[in-house]
């Protein structure tokens, strides 16, 4: 999948967190300032992939904020919006 920039950066930026390089509060400071930033340009990159990018990946993010659940379970729940939206069948890194 050819992806633009801003998608790559923002798909990049969720790896990073899901594989651990990234710590949850690193990630939860500069999420939105991130979306805010690239959202707008994925947009224009691919709207398709974009609308999928917020049914997944920002859908993922605001339950993660609303519930209470452990680090390692919001890094499953990010890897496995990111496969979701990158159409990756095997998901569950438990």
């Amino acid at each position: 999948m050819q992806v633009g920039k801003h998608t790559a950066f923002m798909i990049d930026f969720l790896s990073d967190f899901a594989d651990g390089e990234i710590s949850r509060d690193a990630f939860e400071m500069d999420y939105s300032g991130y979306v805010i930033e690239h959202f707008p340009m994925m947009e224009r990159e691919d709207l398709r992939l974009a609308k999928k990018f917020a049914a997944t990946v920002d859908v993922a993010v605001e339950y993660a904020e609303v519930n209470s659940i452990s680090d390692d379970d919001f890094r499953v729940l990010i890897n496995n919006a990111l496969c979701d939206l990158l159409g990756i069948e095997d998901t569950d890194l438990s």
